[in-house]
């Protein structure tokens, strides 16, 4: 459903900061998958990377065979081999190996300095072919912050229902329909007329779920939708998300609540130093993890 593709993203006016270094995952349709890894790894800039609140420096992300970013050349040897830059190289290096080559335009990022036109024009050609707007890809996929993001100056019924009725996708009966139904769902159709403020932090977060549902999404990705709450309401949250796992929501979260990924997950992505440093079931991941990097972030939290 979602591949990520040998990501990259750097952050700074020179790209000094580097978070991501070349992570490649596949989220197939109905997994449950869940992200952990120490503060830093680069976990929620990989959720961002796959609905493109992050552009990906390098890489590719595709969401159901379409593809989200530019394409990047260095996915596509038959761009690399058409190039001006590996012609040249190839008659500069005539004893040097067709993979050497590539991987020196590759380290060096010769396609994107030196190339003209007609290499533009097979990227454009890949594009034009598979890729999609993401705004329409967005509309496939919900997202939940840590901090809520809902709206303070609406009710809880106008932020459920804003984003249907501004793209057009519901009229307003329908989307007042079905946001009294999510509502209810969470047993809070009493709450529809208030405002945010009024609402404990559980409360906010549950709303921003149903708010994430009321698109009807194919994916969910959570970035860490619980560290923000009082120990208390954390329970709330992870009741609903445990729902939407039975039913068969496909979803990426990213959370340091153990106790949910070893219970709902299908698979556990360990990160440490911008990359997937592991990638196993729950119970690989936590009673024989084989990175050493992951068998101490275990043993300092658990």
């Amino acid at each position: 459903m979602i591949s990520v593709k040998n990501v990259y993203k750097y952050f700074g006016k020179n790209d000094e900061i580097k978070v991501l270094h070349g992570t490649s995952c596949e989220i197939r349709k109905g997994e449950k998958v869940v992200i952990i890894g120490p503060s830093g790894s680069g976990k929620s800039t990989l959720l961002r990377c796959m609905n493109l609140l992050e552009e990906p420096t390098y890489g590719e992300i595709w969401l159901e065979d379409k593809l989200l970013t530019p394409a990047d050349p260095y996915l596509h040897f038959d761009v690399i081999e058409a190039s001006n830059t590996y012609k040249k190289m190839l008659e500069e290096n005539k004893n040097a190996s067709k993979e050497d080559i590539i991987r020196d335009i590759k380290e060096r990022d010769l396609l994107r300095r030196h190339e003209g036109k007609a290499y533009k024009d097979q990227l454009k050609a890949i594009e034009r072919q598979y890729r999609i707007d993401i705004n329409l890809a967005r509309q496939k996929m919900g997202m939940v912050f840590q901090h809520f993001n809902l709206f303070n100056n609406l009710t809880v019924l106008q932020n459920l229902t804003l984003a249907p009725l501004q793209l057009k996708l519901m009229t307003k009966e329908q989307a007042e329909e079905k946001a009294v139904q999510l509502l209810n769902r969470i047993g809070l159709l009493d709450k529809k007329d208030e405002y945010p403020s009024k609402l404990s932090g559980g409360q906010k977060q549950r709303v921003a779920i149903i708010r994430a549902l009321a698109m009807n999404p194919d994916v969910m990705l959570f970035d860490e939708p619980t560290s923000a709450l009082d120990p208390e309401m954390v329970g709330e949250v992870l009741e609903l998300m445990k729902e939407l796992a039975e039913e068969g929501m496909t979803m990426v979260v990213v959370t340091h609540e153990m106790g949910f990924a070893r219970e709902v997950a299908d698979r556990v992505l360990f990160m440490c130093d911008g990359v997937i440093a592991e990638d196993a079931s729950p119970e690989e991941c936590f009673s024989n993890p084989k990175h050493p990097r992951l068998r101490q972030f275990l043993q300092a939290i658990l």
